[in-house]
């Protein structure tokens, strides 16, 4: 029977097409978004300005390096990438939008192959491999979604059609970085 570090890695995340990443880093500034409030059609108020740096979009380079820690079922997806990022986790924010925050209450993924099944990856020997993203209790995968009032596309967790990743494993049985001498 495998470990929970037998079962994690490190790995860098993008598409079959294309890599994803920050919003900050694929606009090499502060991601913004604005929108106005309306109400029966009339504008009323100010814009409203959100910040999204922290959301994840579509880039051309470079990969974002994730590490998958095991957790006995599902995966937490710590962000290795360096920058203002690391160490916090990949999960889903109240809109269903995947974006960096911290690791306390952040989502758990699964990994599911072509036919949606959970793919143990223990089984794989394959470095290189695509697979759908699973927020741990949804009944979706996650998928592209754009907003009306922003420009960017981003990933989110809203029971549409899923989207494939591509992940090429750089490190197995890579140990969680508090306990580096884990077996």
């Amino acid at each position: 029977m495998s470990t929970d570090r037998q079962k994690s890695f490190i790995a860098t995340i993008g598409t079959p097409t294309t890599l994803v990443h920050f919003l900050d880093e694929v606009l090499g500034e502060k991601a913004t978004v604005s929108s106005s409030l309306f109400s029966g059609g009339f504008y009323t108020g100010k814009p409203q300005t959100q910040d999204h740096s922290h959301l994840v979009s579509l880039r051309p380079e470079p990969r974002l390096t994730l590490y998958f820690r095991y957790t006995g079922r599902d995966y937490s997806l710590y962000i290795r990438t360096p920058g203002p990022y690391y160490g916090k986790c990949l999960s889903i924010d109240e809109n269903g939008l995947l974006g960096a925050f911290p690791s306390e209450g952040s989502k758990t993924f699964n990994l599911r192959n072509e036919q949606g099944l959970i793919l143990p990856i223990d089984s794989v020997k394959t470095d290189t491999l695509n697979v759908y993203l699973q927020a741990s209790g949804s009944p979706g995968a996650l998928h592209i979604h754009r907003l009306h009032n922003s420009p960017f596309t981003y990933f989110a967790n809203k029971s549409e059609s899923p989207y494939m990743f591509n992940l090429t494993i750089l490190e197995r049985n890579a140990p969680y970085l508090g306990y580096p001498d884990e077996v």
